[in-house]
């Protein structure tokens, strides 16, 4: 697997100026410069746009570069304004050993490359940068395991999880030029582009993106035995600067030097690659070499005339500009036609005569579902995100819901992904992952065949990338009841009032406290300490798993199961959640109920006998700070105890049942939970709870996963002809703050 994407790379590295013989001035002349380009086995740590990983270069790596070519020596990789693409030496040894890549390279003995020589011989530049292209590697996670899908490389690039840190060991390189330069990203190795600056890495990563297929916008691949920066020899194919192929004999032979090498300069401000081999990204690199040079020009020369020579080099270097966008233009015009060609027929705009619009003017029919497209299209990080999440909101738009209200569940959703999602877009990257046609095609096949057999290979592609990290396949979207269940409230109340919270993290973290308290104080006095106990629970959401089996007989209707499916998990959501968040013991695994939480109890006053003035004690019982959200929650056979304290149906406690009103308690809403108990002689185990909600939490890790089941057995471990699916999601839920709440209990005897 090559470095995605594959292109020219450099690494910055520290070398040795002169031999020790030469450094002790009794011979030499101070123009051999050598050191190791690459040391092997000994990793180094990226962490940058490309991502987080360890990297390492394995011994004989350079063997076969060395055979076919030697690089071509510059400086600055011809950017500099002096001595242009115009080689300042020459490479003597390129030789792999125990260690390394040993360099040994002579300088030219000529005044265009002396001022070099003195500030390398000085140590005022001591770094040296190689250009070469990664042709094999190897990448694997943080356990060992080998990566070799494209695909689920860039994935692991931007979210290694607990598969990281990768590590990639670089196995052959082409090296196709050297020399030193004066600003070295780093003085240890590092991977081409972050030794740019920040100017030019934008600008790379812009023209990285927006050119696609990655191969198809280069322009013509060097010949393998050409050097590929600064050819040799002139043909008709390739045109080449008169200036790069002079200095080709040994540096002695160098001794004349031009007579005016100042008035050279407009010629060697070219680019150091032959325009007709630029990349994309090596064009608009030049063009921002361009645009500094015609400033410093401007800021010199300040409005006045400019000299003939600088004057033909402001034009030349116009021309140059004009040219390379000419070229960026062409190229993404034919990446545009290339990804329109590619799309489905079916996302193409109807009624529109393809072949009479303007290449520039080209749309693209989007697949809005694409990951690398986004990734491509987005110029760092953060941008990325914001795409993710406009994507999915067109997916949500686009979205089937079964069993459900659309309109609720794309409001649920769109608020998670308002007030839930993270800074990387965790939500609404996995609205588009199982969000897709594709996606949602391969799920109703797996799940009616429960096996990937017939699946094509671009259904396989999908599910893998809905594949979590532990396994199982993550359910689509529209039929996930953790993103769209807003919860009617038949059962279960509590996700009605409660605070709920959503999270794509591990761990919920809060803040809570009892309240603040204030003081009044003299003029000029000393304040009283006010300072409120402030707790931090950590809320950690825990499995909760559910069966669903099904006969053989019904996998042969994708539809229908679909619509069955969404109800039964969200069914079976609402049953679990009704006893689990209501009489939960809040050990282990399981949620904290918010009877189990309510731990301040209040007695009847009669023991075994539950009467009027027991309520009026209860609603006393609670703190008026919590008392304005309060709601009363109870079994419905205790309300109907409630009713029956007065013998017509004006009793105070409750509202008249003729009224058409909500269903209230001493003017406080009042729920039926049919989970709590209805005994009214139990010591310990409440009847009746009064608090205020929204000091309950109740936790979600958006998401659910499915496992499959392909085969169900009976007692006699034989198939039944059923099949069914493992769903599993995560939730819990607890009390904040105890004291909100009060639960009414029978009195001790």
């Amino acid at each position: 697997m090559t470095d995605p994407p594959d292109r020219l790379c450099l690494r910055a590295v520290d070398f040795t100026p002169v031999g020790e013989s030469e450094r002790s001035g009794e011979t030499g002349d101070g123009r051999t410069l050598e050191g190791y380009a690459a040391v092997f086995n000994t990793d180094t740590e990226i962490n940058s746009w490309e991502g987080q990983f360890s990297e390492r270069i394995a011994p004989g790596a350079f063997k076969k570069t060395i055979r076919e070519r030697t690089p071509v020596l510059q400086f600055d990789h011809g950017h500099d304004v002096r001595t242009g693409s115009v080689p300042i030496g020459k490479i003597e040894t390129l030789a792999e050993d125990g260690e390394g890549l040993f360099v040994s390279a002579r300088l030219f003995d000529n005044p265009v490359v002396e001022p070099i020589r003195q500030a390398i011989e000085a140590g005022a530049i001591s770094g040296m940068s190689f250009r070469f292209k990664v042709v094999r590697d190897e990448w694997t996670d943080g356990d060992g395991k080998r990566i070799r899908d494209r695909g689920e490389l860039l994935e692991l690039l931007y979210e290694a999880g607990d598969r990281g840190p990768l590590q990639r060991t670089i196995k052959e390189v082409k090296l196709f030029e050297a020399g030193p330069v004066v600003f070295p990203a780093y003085p240890e190795t590092s991977v081409g582009v972050r030794s740019l600056s920040e100017g030019e890495r934008e600008q790379y990563v812009q023209t990285l993106l927006e050119a696609a297929p990655e191969d198809e916008e280069r322009t013509t691949e060097p010949p393998a035995e050409e050097a590929p920066v600064v050819p040799e020899v002139e043909t008709e194919e390739t045109r080449v600067d008169p200036v790069s192929a002079a200095p080709q004999s040994t540096p002695t032979g160098h001794a004349e030097t031009p007579p005016t090498p100042q008035k050279a300069a407009p010629e060697t401000r070219k680019a150091s690659v032959p325009m007709e081999t630029m990349t994309v990204e090596e064009r608009a690199s030049r063009q921002g070499e361009i645009r500094s040079r015609l400033t410093e020009i401007d800021t010199e020369y300040s409005g006045a005339e400019l000299p003939s020579d600088i004057a033909r080099e402001w034009d030349d270097l116009n021309e140059e500009m004009n040219t390379h966008q000419r070229a960026i233009e062409a190229a993404n015009a034919r990446a545009e036609r290339l990804r329109e060609l590619a799309d489905d027929k079916a996302h193409r705009e109807p009624g529109v005569d393809q072949g009479r619009r303007s290449p520039a003017f080209h749309r693209r029919a989007e697949n809005i579902y694409d990951l690398s497209a986004i990734r491509h299209e987005a110029r760092n990080v953060d941008e990325m995100a914001g795409l993710y999440r406009d994507n999915a909101m067109r997916a949500i738009e686009q979205g089937r819901y079964a069993g459900v209200n659309k309109e609720a569940a794309q409001e649920r959703i769109s608020h998670l992904l308002d007030t839930v999602d993270d800074k990387h877009g965790t939500l609404a990257k996995r609205v588009l992952q199982t969000g897709s046609p594709l996606y949602e095609r391969a799920f109703g096949k797996l799940a009616s065949s429960l096996s990937p057999d017939g699946l094509t290979t671009e259904e396989r592609a999908a599910l893998a990338v809905g594949t979590g990290p532990t396994g199982g396949y993550a359910v689509p979207f529209a039929l996930d009841p953790t993103l769209i269940l807003t919860s009617s409230g038949r059962i279960n109340p509590l996700r009605r009032y409660a605070r709920v919270e959503s999270i794509t993290t591990k761990a919920w973290q809060g803040v809570t406290t009892a309240g603040i308290t204030v003081s009044r104080s003299a003029e000029a006095a000393e304040v009283a300490s006010n300072e409120p106990t402030l707790d931090q629970p950590e809320v950690t959401p825990t499995r909760v798993t559910g069966f669903i089996p099904f006969s053989i007989e019904i996998d042969q209707d994708w539809n229908q199961m679909r619509s069955e499916m969404a109800r039964l998990l969200q069914d079976a959501k609402d049953e679990e959640e009704s006893v689990s968040f209501v009489t939960g013991s809040g050990t282990g695994t399981n949620p904290q109920g918010i009877v189990t939480g309510a731990t301040t109890l209040v007695e009847s006053a009669t023991t075994n006998t539950f009467v009027a003035g027991d309520v009026y004690k209860l609603e006393e019982a609670l703190p008026p700070r919590w008392r304005e959200g309060a709601h009363f929650l109870g079994n419905k056979m205790i309300y109907n105890k409630i009713r029956q304290f007065a013998a017509t149906d004006g009793h105070a406690l409750w509202t008249r049942i003729g009224a058409g009103q909500p269903a209230e308690l001493l003017g406080y809403p009042a729920h039926e939970v049919s989970a709590m108990s209805a005994d009214t002689t139990s010591e310990t185990v409440p009847y009746l709870v009064f608090g205020d909600l929204k000091q309950f939490l109740i936790l979600d890790r958006v998401g659910m996963s499915v496992e499959l089941v392909p085969h169900l057995l009976g007692p006699n471990r034989r198939p039944t002809g059923q099949r069914g699916l493992l769903a599993i999601w995560r939730n819990t839920s607890r009390v904040l703050v105890p004291g909100a709440f009060r639960a009414l209990v029978s009195d001790t005897p």
